[in-house]
């Protein structure tokens, strides 16, 4: 009897040690499974996630990382160093460390001074140049953070780098445009305050004239033409003024309205040099450059005139030796009409080339005019379907280089077009 109780005391034993394997088994197995899913998933964040993740040792040696499944390359299975995994110019040269920057490096550097101190970093910003091909190398901007890590007495680094090069450029435009809205608006204060003293020069010098015109009686014939004629200019000025501001007005509210007309260009061309002669300073040549007499445009005349007119009015003021050209080409293949203006006067220096065509800007304080002429070509060039640019260099002078498309001539004047 004994025997029996023994035996079946031994089987529960057995049963139960059983059940507990059965169950640690499932336990086991269902960790497994939990592991296994955690592995996918975080293996899923690495590869989707919008920055390269790198556990690296001391040696810089990359043991794991994500950049493979980001940028769709192959792993070598080669051990690859931070530097050799990133195409970094200087360790694809040299090797990583070995470069003549690599003791520069920040990334480097920094760590360099992690492993020594156990201390992390974060949000290490800095330049590096990337080689894309063999010939074409591509710098971009990242934020670099290191976590120091000890597994089983194995210093180890978990590195996170972000591609943040959009980000800045977004950065530069922004300020870029800030600073552009803020000289704009303190140009505009400015151009409201010189409009308002201008506008009341002028009336005072036009009202002062005519009042001593009618009541001073005492005044010769040649006296009164004198001052009628000054009464003329200072009219002449106030309506340039009022005209440069209602097509500013028209620009804004996109109202450029092209009158086209046909004409030939050398002859109007002519005439504008002709026009301009008696403002040139005595050592400077004015002249014309075309080798097509009879080209016949079909263009907006009145803007094509105030743009070339302005040009040559600028390059008047800062040109009193050498010359001043105008010239017109056709480029066929483009289909478009060159045009150049270019002095030998002042120039500009390269600080103020930016903002040259920016409204209300003006090089020289000292100049007669509000700033509003050379915005207000670029947008009647741009009206006519057309580009301008220029290159300056101060003492030396400026070169201005436009163009307006080429439209066809319409047919009641195509009689007319003797150039082919």
């Amino acid at each position: 009897m004994k025997y029996y109780i023994i035996i079946a005391i031994l089987i529960c034993v057995i049963l139960f040690i059983l059940y507990k394997y059965i169950q640690a088994k499932q336990i086991i197995s269902d960790k497994k499974g939990e592991i296994k899913t955690s592995e996918a998933l975080f293996n899923f964040i690495l590869q989707h996630i919008k920055s390269y993740i790198l556990v690296i040792d001391r040696n810089f040696i990359v043991e794991k990382t994500n950049y493979y499944a980001i940028t769709d390359t192959e792993d070598s299975g080669q051990p690859k160093r931070v530097g050799e995994l990133l195409n970094c110019v200087n360790s694809l040269n040299k090797g990583c460390g070995n470069g003549e920057l690599c003791k520069a490096c920040p990334i480097r550097q920094a760590i360099t001074e992690t492993f020594k101190t156990k201390k992390s970093f974060s949000n290490l910003e800095t330049t590096v140049s990337l080689r894309l091909s063999d010939k074409k190398t591509f710098k971009c901007n990242v934020a670099v953070s290191g976590s120091y890590m000890n597994i089983h007495n194995r210093p180890e680094m978990l590195i996170t780098i972000h591609d943040i090069t959009e980000l800045k450029q977004a950065q530069i435009r922004l300020q870029d445009a800030l600073a552009k809205t803020e000289r704009i608006e303190k140009s505009k204060f400015t151009f409201l305050e010189k409009l308002s003293n201008e506008i009341n020069d002028q009336l005072n010098c036009i009202l002062g004239w005519t009042n001593l015109v009618s009541t001073d009686k005492t005044l010769t014939p040649n006296q009164q033409n004198e001052y009628m004629n000054l009464i003329y200019e200072h009219s002449d000025q106030l309506s340039h003024l009022s005209n440069d501001v209602l097509r500013l007005a028209r620009i804004d509210t996109h109202k450029i309205d092209l009158q086209m007309t046909t004409f030939y260009l050398h002859e109007f061309c002519q005439d504008i040099i002709l026009l301009r002669m008696n403002n040139t300073h005595p050592n400077v040549e004015l002249y014309l450059e075309g080798d097509t007499p009879n080209l016949l445009v079909y263009t907006d005349q009145q803007k094509l005139y105030q743009v070339i007119l302005n040009l040559l009015s600028n390059a008047q003021k800062f040109t009193n030796k050498g010359h001043i050209k105008l010239a017109y080409s056709v480029d066929k293949e483009q289909n478009m009409i060159n045009f150049i203006v270019e002095d030998t006067g002042l120039g500009m220096p390269p600080k103020i080339h930016t903002y040259l065509f920016e409204r209300f800007y003006k090089a020289n304080a000292f100049t007669d005019g509000p700033g509003l002429g050379l915005s207000i070509c670029k947008a009647y060039i741009e009206a006519m379907g057309g580009t301008i640019q220029f290159t300056s260099s101060e003492g030396r002078g400026t070169r201005f280089h436009f163009s307006i498309r080429k439209e066809p001539i319409p047919a009641g004047d195509v009689a007319l077009d003797v150039y082919k």
